[in-house]
């Protein structure tokens, strides 16, 4: 059986994360960036998500990053972008998974911090 905080978890993947972004409240397009980027950064890495999302506003995902997690996503979203091909990503991709907690735990956090206002 799932904890009330993990039925909330599965609400913001299929109800919110679905919606037309332009639909969203503030907090839940930060939610909604930045889960799309942290499930593809585990899919395909920094190169998958630019292939899926070619079109995000970096500095609009910056500012999501920076809100949910910290400074350490933010500076390795920018070395992805400003040097990350010369590797084929992989430092900057290696480095978005060492990081503690995970980008995935500070969002879970994110989204049931702000849960009144995801679940409008």
């Amino acid at each position: 059986m799932l904890s009330e905080r993990d039925e909330r978890w599965n609400r913001f993947i299929s109800e919110v994360c679905y919606r037309d972004v332009t639909t969203l409240s503030e907090i839940q397009k930060k939610a909604v960036l930045c889960f799309w980027y942290d499930a593809e950064m585990n899919n395909g890495g920094f190169s998958g998500y630019s292939d899926v999302f070619p079109d995000t506003d970096l500095k609009e995902l910056e500012s999501a990053l920076k809100e949910i997690a910290n400074d350490d996503f933010v500076d390795n979203l920018r070395k992805a972008i400003r040097d990350g091909e010369a590797d084929g990503w992989v430092e900057t991709d290696k480095e978005f998974y060492r990081f503690e907690p995970s980008f995935s735990t500070l969002l879970e956090e994110y989204v049931e911090a702000n849960k009144d206002v995801i679940f409008d």
